[in-house]
């Protein structure tokens, strides 16, 4: 689904980053645009960043027990 339509980012591409160590929104503007043009899209990209970093932090739990 498209979170950005101004930059065309999709939550995928969100998901993507946040493997790869983006950790902030300042980091998903720098690296995707995302929320640089009209806005709108800021709380999606923030919660969709908040869901992949609590995620990513489930795994990483389970695999140091």
């Amino acid at each position: 689904m498209y979170i950005c339509l101004c930059n065309a980012v999709t939550e995928r591409d969100i998901r993507s980053c946040v493997e790869e160590g983006v950790r902030s929104l300042k980091d998903l503007q720098r690296e995707l645009g995302v929320g640089t043009c009209c806005g709108r899209c800021k709380p999606a990209a923030k919660e969709i960043l908040r869901e992949s970093r609590a995620q990513a932090q489930i795994i990483l739990t389970g695999l140091a027990g």
